[in-house]
């Protein structure tokens, strides 16, 4: 309860952007979910600026948009979580994300491929940014490929062996 009414007082001066600095790190798992949760919502439909400190790369993964990651007070790589798991700066920062389950964290972008002559373009459609994880039900009920589409243009195919690829980790992503 201290924590939802610490943010209330946060936001009840209508601040432009909002600060936290290990705000979850006490709390018990569950009562963390649904602060994160939360947080998620509240960012959607407040549409604030929020700054978060964590050492917690999951709660990083979750809730940002963009992660910056520091070391020795140097910034190493910034960029949304996909990228920072699908292409990690340095050695540093692949050892930081190597226990990531990518396919919770990965979006479509990462494993799609040009369809291959003679493939049916029957398939559902997904956006690009769909995490794979999200993707894998409709490969497995589609017989096609799913059309990886940005607006309006299909800009790649994956079917459910590219999908496995991530999920059982059998190679790496681009």
């Amino acid at each position: 309860m201290q924590q939802r009414v610490g943010l209330a007082r946060a936001l009840a001066g209508d601040p432009e952007m909002l600060l936290f600095d290990e705000p979850f790190s006490a709390l018990d798992p569950l009562i963390r979910r649904d602060m994160q949760n939360e947080v998620i919502r509240l960012h959607r439909e407040l549409g604030k600026t929020m700054v978060f400190i964590t050492h917690d790369l999951s709660e990083a993964l979750k809730l940002g948009d963009r992660i910056m990651i520091l070391r020795d007070g140097e910034i190493v790589q910034i960029g949304t979580p996909d990228e920072v798991v699908a292409q990690p700066a340095d050695e540093y920062v692949k050892d930081f994300v190597s226990e990531v389950p990518k396919a919770h964290v990965l979006t479509l972008k990462w494993v799609m491929r040009d369809p291959r002559p003679g493939e049916s373009m029957d398939g559902p459609a997904l956006p690009v940014s769909t995490i794979v994880r999200q993707a894998a039900r409709a490969a497995i009920a589609s017989d096609a490929p799913i059309r990886v589409m940005d607006g309006d243009s299909m800009v790649g195919v994956v079917d459910e062996e590219d999908i496995m690829r991530v999920v059982v980790a059998e190679e790496e992503v681009k």
